[in-house]
């Protein structure tokens, strides 16, 4: 006879279950995406990182479920055609709380473990990081550790059959901004 997780609704708030862990595990390898977003800041004159755990789909239902557990928000993704059916992000917290969350479905990941571990990684090293605000500034050596950590998180999530090259990338609004202009006009 198969297990079964005998979770009630009154339970969600005690926190996940195992099954729930293994569910999101399963769910990130396969729709979601761990990155690690930066930002040029021109007053700090440098680069300010987070991570951010991101999944997409068309069943909203799961996200509810999601965010009733592991808190978060639930986003439309904006249609790119005027047929498509309409799609959800849930997006965890961003930077040090979504550590948690990483540690949580770690072990069952087996697609984007990598991604998860280097983001865990760069979490611990941002948490250094906040306690050199005001007179003291940052180490220059956990400036190049946070653009490193950067760097191969974006290797990893490299898609395509393409070689990775390592080059700065414009915000996604700008790029498909630049899409849309090319496609009006047939370039």
């Amino acid at each position: 006879m198969p297990v079964r997780d005998t979770l009630e609704v009154t339970e969600v708030a005690q926190g996940p279950t195992l099954t729930d862990w293994v569910y999101a595990a399963g769910f990130v390898d396969g729709e979601g995406c761990i990155a690690i977003a930066r930002a040029f800041v021109p007053r700090g004159e440098r680069y300010y990182y987070s991570v951010q755990v991101v999944v997409t789909n068309r069943d909203r239902e799961v996200f509810d479920w999601m965010h009733g557990i592991w808190g978060g928000w639930v986003v439309p993704v904006a249609r790119g055609q005027e047929n498509a059916r309409p799609a959800w992000n849930w997006r965890c917290s961003t930077g040090g709380s979504a550590k948690g969350f990483l540690l949580g479905i770690q072990p069952w990941l087996r697609v984007k473990r990598a991604q998860c571990d280097n983001a865990l990684a760069m979490i611990d090293l941002l948490s250094r990081s906040r306690r050199t605000l005001g007179p003291y500034p940052i180490l220059p050596e956990w400036l190049e550790q946070q653009e490193a950590l950067y760097w191969i998180q974006r290797e990893l999530n490299h898609r395509g059959n393409a070689a990775f090259v390592k080059q700065p990338m414009h915000s996604p609004r700008r790029i498909n901004r630049e899409r849309a202009v090319a496609a009006a006009f047939g370039v």
